[in-house]
């Protein structure tokens, strides 16, 4: 299911989908790479408790220094007392990012073992996503597939403000600005021709529009559209 919605509609589909209103109130964060403390950096800032664990004793004082808020433990994420003594299930997050994805399936599975309510794990190669999720990993993250994102934008129309890749890359939505001599323009949409790419949303002077058939798109809006790799380049063309 791919929802199109404003940040609280999101919420509300997110309760619906999986109920309870729990939000993340501190989250354990193992390993010391430099995503690690740029994440806590942001987790503290947003008020989240925040606790880092660290097996390399340097580098656990490097974080202590780095990340103002945080607690940090010279410890290992694969230590089953350290685990139940500090208590990691009481976290509403444990993230994973260690430096090879052996051992971050292997802690992040020790720590849901260990009642870890939420596990997210980065992946340091590429495709392992399915295996995470096979094992109970509950969010995988890919940086590589992240970067991908980020460097196709070069390859779309320059009105393209972000995309984002979904299914194995089958479908991209888009952020399309619309231009003045667009053939789409003002008309309504339910007398656009009838294509496999949907318009999820519009962005005008800052307020979104969920269109209805009667809606018409306006020279300068951002329209969200859901398509299919191969209708890309006809959707940026269109509009």
């Amino acid at each position: 299911m791919i929802v199109v919605a404003s940040r609280s509609g999101a919420r509300e589909w997110s309760r619906l989908l999986v109920p309870g209103d729990e939000v993340v109130s501190e989250a354990v964060l193992f390993g010391g790479a430099r995503l690690t403390a740029t994440v806590a950096r942001v987790l503290v800032d947003r008020g989240i408790r925040v606790r880092l664990v660290e097996s390399d004793a340097r580098r656990a004082h490097e974080l202590a220094d780095a990340v103002a808020g945080a607690r940090v433990f010279h410890a290992s994420a694969f230590d089953r007392a350290f685990l139940r003594r500090e208590r990691i299930a009481d976290a509403t997050a444990a993230v994973f990012a260690l430096d090879d994805d052996a051992r971050n399936l292997y802690a992040a599975v020790l720590a849901k073992v260990n009642g870890a309510q939420f596990t997210i794990a980065v992946l340091v190669g590429s495709g392992a996503a399915e295996v995470f999720h096979a094992a109970g990993v509950d969010s995988v993250i890919d940086p590589a597939e992240e970067t991908a994102e980020v460097m196709v934008r070069f390859a779309h129309d320059p009105r393209t403000r972000q995309i984002a890749m979904l299914d194995e890359d089958r479908f991209e939505v888009l952020d399309v600005a619309v231009r003045p001599d667009s053939r789409l323009a003002g008309r309504p949409l339910a007398e656009l021709p009838a294509t496999t790419s949907v318009i999820g949303a519009i962005v005008r002077d800052g307020t979104v529009v969920f269109p209805r058939g009667q809606e018409q798109l306006q020279a300068g809006d951002r329209a969200i559209v859901l398509a299919e790799r191969r209708r890309v380049r006809d959707v940026e063309r269109a509009l």
